[in-house]
This record gives C-alpha cells, sequence and structure tokens, in this order.
C-alpha cells in the first residue's frame, strides 16, 4: 500500500481539537507564531542585524536548530549559539545555522517542508505559507498518537499536502488563520497527552 493510503485522518479531528481547546490555549494559538517573530528579531539582533534582516536571520536560524527540539530548547539554543558559538544540534543543522548568520538566505539553506514551512511561519504569522506539520499535527489530524512508522510517511509528498489541505480546510471553516489553529492544536494536543503543562494566568 502506497505511503498517501496509509496516514488519513481529518479535518474534522482539527476542528474537534480545536473546539475543543482552553480559551488559554486558544490565546497561546493566536499569539504563537507572533511571539516567536519577536524572539527571531531578539536572536537576529543579537546577531549583528537590525530591522527586518534580523526578523529573517534569527527566524532562519530557529529554523535550522528547531528539528527535534522543544521549543523552549530552540530559543536557548539559537540564543548561545549567536552569543557565544555554542553547537546543541547536529553538525548539519548547527552548519545551516551558521551559514544562515553568515548571510545566506535562509531560505537556500533550509531543507525539508517543516523546516521550511516553519520558517516561513515566523517570518509571517498570519501569511499564505503552508502549515506547520511536525507529530503532534498529524496525531491531532489522525485524531490520536501516531507511531513512527507513520510518521517516516511525512516524507511522502502527497501525505504532506494532505494533513496541510486538512488544516487549510480547518481554518477556512472555523475562520481563524490556519497557523493560528495548527498552533492552538498543538498547544492543546500537547497538554492532553501531558507532553506539556497548562500555562495559567498569573
Amino acid at each position: 500500500m502506497k505511503a498517501h493510503n496509509k496516514v488519513r485522518g481529518s479535518y474534522r479531528n482539527i476542528i474537534k481539537c480545536y473546539d475543543e481547546s482552553s480559551s488559554i490555549s486558544k490565546d497561546d494559538g493566536y499569539r504563537w507564531y507572533k511571539e516567536a517573530g519577536d524572539m527571531a528579531i531578539v536572536i537576529g539582533k543579537l546577531a549583528g542585524y537590525k530591522k527586518h534582516q534580523a526578523l529573517f536571520v534569527g527566524a532562519g536560524v530557529l529554523a535550522a536548530l528547531s528539528p527535534q527540539a522543544e521549543w523552549g530548547d530552540n530559543i536557548q539554543w539559537g540564543i548561545q549559539l549567536v552569543t557565544s558559538g555554542i553547537r546543541k544540534q547536529t553538525w548539519n543543522n548547527h552548519n545551516k545555522a551558521m551559514r544562515i548568520l553568515a548571510g545566506e538566505k535562509p531560505l537556500d539553506v533550509l531543507g525539508g517542508r517543516k523546516v521550511r514551512a516553519f520558517y516561513k511561519a515566523i517570518v509571517a504569522p498570519h501569511g499564505t505559507s503552508e502549515p506547520v506539520i511536525d507529530r503532534h499535527a498529524v496525531a491531532v489530524y489522525m485524531g490520536r498518537t501516531v507511531t513512527e512508522r507513520e510518521l517516516n510517511f511525512l516524507a511522502s509528498y502527497k501525505v504532506m499536502r494532505r494533513v496541510q489541505w486538512a488544516y487549510k480546510k480547518a481554518g477556512k471553516d472555523l475562520g481563524v488563520h490556519h497557523h493560528v489553529v495548527q498552533a492552538t492544536t498543538w498547544s492543546q494536543w500537547r497538554i492532553n497527552k501531558g507532553v506539556a503543562k497548562q500555562r495559567k494566568w498569573s
């Protein structure tokens, strides 16, 4: 059986997860990529860049260092890299971040649909780029935890496009930007599965 026939979920699962998300998760989801962009600017400025260039460079560094990294670690690694040259990622991902810091265009350096989509979402939170799809986003789409074997099928263009389409469809039906839908459901799913704790208002 082909890969695209082995990973089948529904945009309805995404809508259900969004509708059942807490008000805090929805608020976090609305702000997630905007705040990621703010952090990218901080990292870019620490690296010596200014204004919009700081955003592009910082977002590129964060995206390059993002594979298999929790968001908190992703931020910390980016700051440590630009301030002290410390490597926390694989040599391959570290070198991509260094190339971006040296002035190469992020999209000429970054590879992988998830990483490139992540970069674009940080740069333009309400833009037209494709939704960011990782293991948690796939789980929301499937309505259940996914296996490592199923995650490997994301290498298939058809599988990735199907999941991305589902998030766009869910966003259209909800009247909410697909990046916000993805970030909200991503946050709530991780809380539901005990991967992260529900943030409380202070």
